[in-house]
């Protein structure tokens, strides 16, 4: 059995005060899915697939909503990299606080079992909260009450959203996917459709 976790993502950004702050757990720790696995096989990994498979199933998403493409950022992926290697080393599945960082980076979390996964799968995991979410002002777009349910759908569609850097990195036991955003999405008391 292999374990999954997407964190509830990203920052919440307020208007006022360009503040970080986790998505509303509303006590939860991050969602656990166990599934068996068609093959233990290792998924073919590369920084080129990943690039390419993000910016695939981030461009999918952005079309079907109107949102404008993204460009691929190295800073971004090299920060996102940094954060990656973090949380491996740590272990510890939470988002980076980015202390000091002026203006802060939208972030969407992925864990799951060591080379369990392939890229598509992973970032499908943020693509299928699509089906919790509804219309509105953040952080209100979840049809079952909870934020974290879209949160990095939310974060992927973010209009005004134009760049992203993702990295992977690994520890004995799991893969730590990071997707950085500039600027930010998921800012309170706006729509994800308009920005």
């Amino acid at each position: 059995m292999h374990i999954v976790r997407a964190l509830s993502a990203i920052l919440l950004i307020t208007p006022a005060i360009a503040a970080c702050s986790p998505a509303p757990s509303h006590g939860q720790s991050p969602t656990t899915v166990v599934e068996p696995r068609p093959s233990m096989a290792p998924k073919p990994r590369s920084d080129s697939r990943l690039q390419s498979a993000m910016m695939r199933a981030h461009d999918q998403v952005r079309a079907g909503v109107g949102a404008p493409k993204l460009v691929w950022n190295a800073e971004l992926a090299k920060d996102a990299a940094v954060y990656a290697a973090t949380l491996a080393r740590t272990g510890k599945f939470a988002h980076d606080p980015q202390t000091g960082r002026s203006p802060r980076q939208g972030e969407n979390l992925w864990m799951g079992t060591r080379d369990a996964y392939g890229y598509g799968e992973m970032v499908g995991a943020w693509v299928d909260e699509k089906r919790y979410f509804q219309p509105g002002l953040v952080p209100d777009n979840s049809n079952t009450g909870t934020w974290g349910d879209v949160a990095h759908y939310v974060q992927m569609i973010w209009p005004t959203s134009q760049r992203i850097g993702c990295a992977l990195a690994s520890n004995a036991r799991n893969d730590f996917l990071v997707c950085r955003y500039s600027p930010a999405g998921n800012i309170v008391g706006r729509d994800p459709l308009k920005g």
